[in-house]
């Protein structure tokens, strides 16, 4: 790895205005930078992270651009934060285009804003030593088995000779992590460089003409990981990981009758009910309810005036606010949204009796989680009957209605009813042109 250096303060770009669509139904009204990543924005996971090096961030937005600088705003750094909005989705080159004027630095990080890596990842890039190899700039890179879906770096000499875009037999499983530091002759590059076959200006296009005209490029290996968020797999991956941070607080005296094991973080307006067995790290946010009776397992978040009723199991999974999962119900490895509501017995199978890896449809197209088990993902305010059973994998999407005793095994559309009719036996689904 290579060492840190001490060198000059450094602006800072970050790429946020996307709208998210691959985490529909939950980025429907809240937007992907605020999604909670073990309670924390998942944007917010990124500006902890920066140093005192960092002087000034300009964040790009566009979708709901008005919840993330509020958000955001509501936070104190050290550093000053400048607002552009990327009006029309004309790619990432045109993103930081509209930067130019915040950027008084040669030199300035750039970072999407779904990408979830630890502290010292961002902190090792900032200080990355630029001068001792009389470099331009610097692209990290992280090992995947499947470059192919990526930009893939080619490597020479620990500096980057070109970026392929999703080339089908890409020169190394080496890809474009999304964190970089470029030169402030990237604005002048960007300016020329043509649309791409999608109508988009590319960075990496960009990026690929600087070294061509003898800008040399270092290169930054991740080492311990690094997650695209562009998935709800990939959110549940990024919480497990952000809650392996917590600590076991030796001073914390759990209510009578309630037992934990592990780290927890839960907040003093919670209410702990007799019989509750929680297995950290699991963070129970602010004036939420537990128990009697439950049991909450590794890689939960539990969010703010959540209920969770009587002899509810709740394991690997990321329920937002205002939702009651009503007693006797299951739930695994999924995301609930907000302001939901659980009959009781309802439950989520998480894992298929062949063992075999989950899909999901998603935006018409079946992909695979390449997750052995994968629940429910639901958007806000949908509600189930009581013994309802939802198959893995599924989709339901907001101000849905679920009638009792059904079993969903595909994915229900938002502002619908669905129930059994027990005289044909079927599932009788009924749409609604709301929202």
């Amino acid at each position: 790895m290579q060492t840190q250096s001490k060198c000059d303060k450094m602006d800072a770009i970050i790429l946020t205005a996307g709208k998210g669509t691959r985490l529909l139904p939950l980025t429907k009204q809240l937007p992907k930078p605020l999604f909670p990543i073990a309670g924390r924005p998942l944007l917010c996971n990124i500006l902890d992270s920066f140093s005192t090096k960092i002087s000034r961030v300009t964040i790009v937005v566009g979708h709901e651009k008005e919840q993330i600088i509020e958000r955001i705003e509501s936070e104190s750094y050290h550093f000053e934060i400048n607002w552009v909005t990327q009006e029309v989705q004309r790619g990432t080159g045109h993103a930081i285009q509209q930067c130019k004027h915040h950027i008084k630095t040669d030199q300035f990080l750039m970072m999407y804003g779904d990408i979830f890596v630890s502290q010292q990842t961002i902190q090792n890039v900032i200080n990355f030593p630029l001068s001792t190899g009389d470099l331009n700039g610097m692209i990290s890179t992280f090992e995947v088995d499947t470059p192919e879906n990526y930009g893939c770096l080619e490597i020479l000499n620990d500096k980057l000779v070109h970026i392929w875009e999703k080339k089908p037999n890409p020169p190394s499983n080496f890809i474009n992590a999304g964190i970089m530091i470029l030169p402030i002759t990237i604005f002048s590059i960007l300016d020329k460089i043509k649309e791409s076959e999608r109508g988009e200006i590319e960075l990496t296009d960009g990026i690929n003409e600087l070294v061509k005209q003898n800008h040399p490029f270092g290169i930054y290996s991740i080492i311990d990981y690094w997650i695209d968020t562009g998935y709800p797999w990939d959110i549940l991956a990024a919480n497990a990981l952000a809650l392996k941070r917590l600590r076991k607080d030796p001073e914390y005296t759990p209510p009578s009758g309630v037992t934990i094991k592990g780290p927890v973080s839960i907040a003093d307006s919670v209410i702990l009910r007799p019989g509750t067995f929680i297995q950290g790290p699991v963070i129970i946010d602010e004036n939420s309810t537990i128990g009697p009776n439950c049991f909450l397992r590794e890689g939960s978040y539990i969010g703010k005036n959540v209920r969770i009723g009587n002899a509810v199991e709740v394991k690997n999974s990321i329920i937002l606010d205002g939702t009651t999962i009503g007693h006797l119900s299951y739930l695994g490895d999924s995301i609930i949204g907000r302001n939901c509501n659980f009959g009781a017995g309802t439950k989520v199978a998480n894992l298929k009796l062949n063992n075999s890896a989950i899909s999901m449809e998603i935006q018409g197209k079946r992909i695979n989680s390449g997750k052995r088990k994968l629940g429910v993902i639901m958007g806000d305010n949908v509600k189930t009957g009581i013994n309802v059973s939802i198959m893995p994998g599924i989709l339901i999407g907001e101000n849905s209605h679920i009638g009792a005793h059904t079993l969903i095994s595909m994915n229900i559309p938002a502002n619908s009813l669905s129930f059994y009719d027990p005289e044909s036996g079927r599932l009788i689904l009924k749409e609604s042109n709301q929202g």
